[in-house]
């Protein structure tokens, strides 16, 4: 395929964390001609590490400008990936912007509420536009999901999905990141527990956890998109239930400090805190390891016995923060191949199969493995 043949895909964000890492992706896919776009171009030198810039184009978007949408027509991007977060109270302009301009779109979000909520909100003007809509192309649920779809067919009842994300204590962290963590810390979320909605408070009282290749730690509840989606994926699932596991008991006992005192009414500046925490955390990572993992937990029946699955996955050398990206460069590159993407609006699920992340763990020495 020509340069002028290319496919044109524009990364929102395209400078940040994870969207560097999708633009570093998408240069070197054959047959896709990337633009990375954000406030600050002058910026995409140093934060685009490894990418021959000459191949990429450049822009300046801004998201909130009033001619955002006609900003975006001026690119001829086919596609946009929307990394920009925190989506934990973001509304749906940017999407609808994007079809609008009759692009389609994928974004990284994780808020609970934007990507349950999305396929409602934008199914009509995708039908309208005749374009793709897709949000949560991240871990949750994308990766989450297909994982369960893969091992769920192993039960003839599956009773509870229990999942847990460990990063390595060195990986780099976005202010997104950190921010949308904190969003959540101290507030009270419900999770479908023993067959009815009960109420948890994020990031409160950490719970020791093991996984295959690295250590115990201590987990902690999070609210993600999963708590919703995967209990009307699977009707009759008692329990679904995520938390997230630092490296460091101190940093997990601080943030069930930080969640303690937001809980009983003290107005934490968590916006302020969340360069704090940043900075501070870095100061730790002397005392961890380059690993990271996650663990899939899937409880039921099968053959009228109860039957227990794992799944396990080890990221090293802090190869763990490309795995959020891996759902966008997986839809990109098959929207590229003219494999095309579903009309409509939808959360990233049941798009991607367990085996096509699977080839791109291997890209990145992630490991893996079913117990």
């Amino acid at each position: 395929m020509s340069q002028q043949e290319s496919c044109r895909v524009l990364v929102l964000g395209g400078y940040g964390h994870f969207g560097a890492r999708i633009v570093r992706a998408l240069a070197i896919t054959p047959g896709i001609k990337v633009i990375a776009a954000g406030r600050n171009p002058a910026q995409a030198a140093a934060n685009l590490p490894g990418v021959d810039l000459a191949t990429i184009e450049l822009c300046r978007l801004d998201t909130a400008a009033a001619d955002f949408q006609a900003q975006l027509a001026d690119t001829r991007a086919a596609l946009v990936i929307h990394t920009a977060g925190p989506f934990q109270g973001q509304g749906y302009d940017v999407a609808q912007a994007c079809l609008r301009a009759g692009m389609h779109y994928i974004d990284l979000a994780d808020g609970r509420d934007f990507v349950a909520e999305f396929p409602q909100r934008l199914q009509a003007l995708a039908e309208q536009t005749q374009r793709s809509a897709i949000s949560g192309a991240s871990t949750l649920p994308a990766l989450s999901s297909a994982v369960v779809d893969a091992l769920a067919p192993q039960f003839d009842q599956l009773h509870s999905i229990d999942m847990v994300i460990a990063p390595a204590q060195a990986t780099p962290l976005g202010m997104a990141t950190v921010r949308a963590v904190l969003s959540y810390c101290g507030k009270p979320f419900e999770c479908w527990l023993d067959g009815r909605w009960q109420t948890v408070t994020g990031w409160a009282d950490p719970q020791p956890v093991r996984f295959a290749r690295i250590g115990p730690r201590l987990a902690s509840p999070c609210d993600v998109p999963d708590h919703t989606l995967l209990v009307q994926r699977y009707p009759g699932v008692a329990t679904v239930r995520f938390r997230a596991a630092l490296e460091l008991p101190f940093l997990s006992r601080s943030l069930a400090a930080m969640a303690w005192l937001r809980r009983i009414g003290l107005p934490l500046p968590m916006d302020a805190l969340a360069g704090v925490f940043a900075r501070a955390g870095r100061w730790f990572d002397r005392f961890g390891t380059d690993l990271g993992g996650m663990r899939i937990t899937l409880r039921g029946q099968r053959d009228g016995l109860q039957h227990t699955v794992h799944w396990d996955l080890t990221a090293p050398m802090l190869h763990g923060p490309e795995i959020p990206t891996f759902a966008a460069v997986l839809l990109a590159r098959r929207f590229a191949r003219g494999e095309g993407l579903p009309t409509g609006a939808h959360a990233c699920m049941g798009l991607l199969s367990l085996a096509e992340f699977e080839s791109e763990f291997a890209r990145w020495q992630i490991d893996s493995a079913v117990s």
